[in-house]
């Protein structure tokens, strides 16, 4: 039989140590593509923001329907 030390007897299973870990490296991950995901979403809010300001505005036809559509809405 083989002789454990103190060490081997008293440390944490290497499969829980590998487990958490992992949840380390997933949560850091994730926190990754959030940040990600919010500067995309920041960068095209604000190239739709200046595209806004470029278009022109609506025609007298195009109001007219307009006006036509949310009258028979209601």
């Amino acid at each position: 039989m083989k002789t454990l030390t103190r060490a081997q007897l008293f440390a944490p299973a290497k499969r829980a140590r590998k487990t958490k870990d992992w949840f380390e490296r997933a949560k850091f991950v994730v926190a990754a593509a959030r940040k990600r995901a919010a500067r995309r979403a920041a960068r095209t809010a604000q190239q739709y923001a200046g595209q806004l300001s470029m278009m022109r505005p609506p025609t007298v036809l195009q109001r007219r329907r307009l006006a036509e559509r949310l009258s028979a809405k209601s």
